[in-house]
């Protein structure tokens, strides 16, 4: 049981890591990455981008700001960066 727990935190903080810092793994991955690894941050950045956009805002917002974020701004990160991502598929700036 212990084993299970310390196996979930660990893929929680991994999870937290990489939408913390999938800009940057996306910036380096589409100028030095090979034609897989372009495809899949792609899809990445497609799905992880309104996450990103919410952690990112919660940090910033904590840490510059020194107030605590509320649930309906953090609601209206997520649904903007979501349409900003389909409208960017839609323009075909990235293309999957």
């Amino acid at each position: 049981m212990v084993g299970r727990l310390i196996q979930s935190a660990v893929n929680f903080v991994v999870l937290i890591g990489l939408t913390l810092l999938l800009p940057l793994f996306c910036m380096a991955a589409w100028l030095w990455g090979s034609k897989d690894e372009q495809w899949l941050m792609k899809v990445l950045f497609c799905v992880l981008s309104p996450f990103c956009a919410c952690l990112w805002y919660i940090l910033l917002s904590h840490l510059v700001l020194a107030r605590r974020s509320s649930y309906l701004i953090q609601f209206l990160v997520f649904i903007g960066t979501t349409v900003l991502v389909i409208l960017i598929l839609k323009a075909e700036v990235v293309s999957l």
